[in-house]
């Protein structure tokens, strides 16, 4: 989140006199941060960045787990 807020300026400011786009709704960051709680918690921690497998990972360097050799047929 911490990345995310680092672009203040493109979310909702109450301040701000531009046009409302998605991404500069009121609850969007909280949005956000709900889901990455939501797929946290399906791994027991607090956050957690959704991959599209069949079960949940519990991945603590995803460039690692994406560096890998894998086998493309399994």
């Amino acid at each position: 989140m911490s990345a995310i807020r680092a672009h203040a300026s493109q979310f909702y400011s109450a301040e701000s006199k531009d046009p409302t786009t998605r991404i500069a709704e009121k609850g969007f960051l909280q949005q956000i941060e709900w889901r990455l709680r939501y797929y946290g918690s399906l791994i027991g921690v607090t956050a957690g960045e959704p991959f599209y497998v069949r079960e949940a990972l519990n991945v603590d360097d995803p460039i690692v787990l994406l560096t890998r050799p894998m086998n493309i047929y399994s």
